[in-house]
């Protein structure tokens, strides 16, 4: 999930070079996010997941518990002495050549023969580099340079590309459930950033906000902000073939419904709590890959009925709040750990 200002103690105040006035300009705001993003739809008829180990056995998840995953966590107690997790995934930089395989699902895998974004940038700009976020499946490299050039072709803007997978993907430090077998991508609604006049600075793309679809109330899309352009850029990202499903907040869900009379292709735009600052797109496992494990198709209607209210009610809110009291018990290491907990053991095999 992409970073925004506020997500960190201090980030707001480093935005220099890029500066408050330009932030409120764009209607920018400070955020503030508690708990992991669990990057994971919600199964028809029930509630989203609690906390991560209750997701073994929702839609795209391996099933699989690796106890030797658990081993590969610890607290650093050296000279540093910063009392912060280690992730074996977050630190390895370079795919493991190879033929592409995929072992595993979305919120509990590993690719072999990932390929960096990084050489590709050219129609598209990639954001917080420093994560080195930016390696995937050759089939979204292939997705992302054809969505890069439909925003171009029609004068969109400027596609700016968030996190996609680590160098042989897992579970990442911060953020994400998912994103962890090269089929997963964040892409930012900000597409009138000054991108599309010129090439981003490093610090602006590690600084630089992302833009908001909602009011400043939360309570429904902003029309200045949310536009036809974005509804358009969704209709085509659905229409091929290897995207499965698309990610957005509820409300933006809704005003989708709204604004095309509840379209059929709607199907793949599936509401996920925040995701209005971008639209994470999934990929379907694909061809030839025996060991990905794939996640339920969504249905074929339109999802703007039951499924897209109960996004609405009293129960999801208490949900949530639920869900940021639990999180809030616990420390970053107990969330790693339970991240690592569900990458396969045939995954250790990619690691040094």
């Amino acid at each position: 999930m992409t970073k925004h200002i506020g997500d960190s103690p201090g980030l707001s105040a480093a935005i220099r070079g890029v500066g408050k006035a330009t932030l409120s300009q764009y209607g920018m705001h400070i955020t503030d996010t508690t708990g992991p993003p669990m990057d994971q739809e919600r199964p028809a008829g029930k509630h989203p997941p609690r906390r991560l180990s209750d997701m073994k056995k929702a839609p795209g998840s391996c099933g699989i518990f690796s106890t030797t995953a658990l081993l590969l966590v610890f607290w650093t107690t050296g000279a540093a002495g910063t009392g912060e997790s280690v992730n074996p995934w977050s630190e390895v930089k370079e795919p493991l050549p190879g033929p592409v395989q995929i072992i595993g699902g979305y919120t509990g895998g590993c690719i072999r023969g990932a390929v960096s974004l990084g050489a590709d940038e050219g129609r598209f700009q990639l954001m917080r580099k420093s994560r080195r976020r930016y390696f995937a499946h050759p089939a979204m490299r292939r997705f992302i340079k054809r969505l890069a050039g439909e925003v171009e072709e029609k004068a969109y803007g400027s596609l700016l590309v968030g996190d996609l997978s680590q160098a042989r993907g897992g579970p990442t430090t911060t953020g994400h459930a998912s994103h962890q077998v090269g089929l997963d991508g964040d892409f930012w609604f900000w597409l009138d950033s000054a991108a599309g006049e010129r090439r981003l600075t490093r610090e602006e793309e590690e600084k630089l906000g992302a833009l908001s679809m909602l009011n400043q109330k939360r309570t429904a899309t902003e029309p200045k902000r949310f536009r036809n352009k974005h509804i358009k850029l969704l209709k085509y990202a659905t229409a091929q073939p290897e995207v499965e499903r698309i990610f957005v907040n509820p409300l933006i869900k809704k005003a989708l419904c709204e604004r095309t009379g509840q379209a059929p292709w709607l199907a793949k735009i599936r509401p996920w709590r925040g995701h209005h600052y971008h639209f994470h797109v999934r990929l379907g496992c694909p061809e030839g890959q025996a060991d990905c494990k794939p996640q339920d198709p969504p249905k074929e209607e339109h999802g703007c009925g039951a499924d897209l209210a109960w996004w609405f009610s009293k129960e999801a809110a208490e949900q949530a709040r639920k869900n940021r009291e639990e999180s809030r018990k616990l420390t970053p290491p107990q969330r790693l750990d339970r991240k690592l907990a569900r990458v396969p053991n045939e995954c250790q095999a990619l690691l040094p």
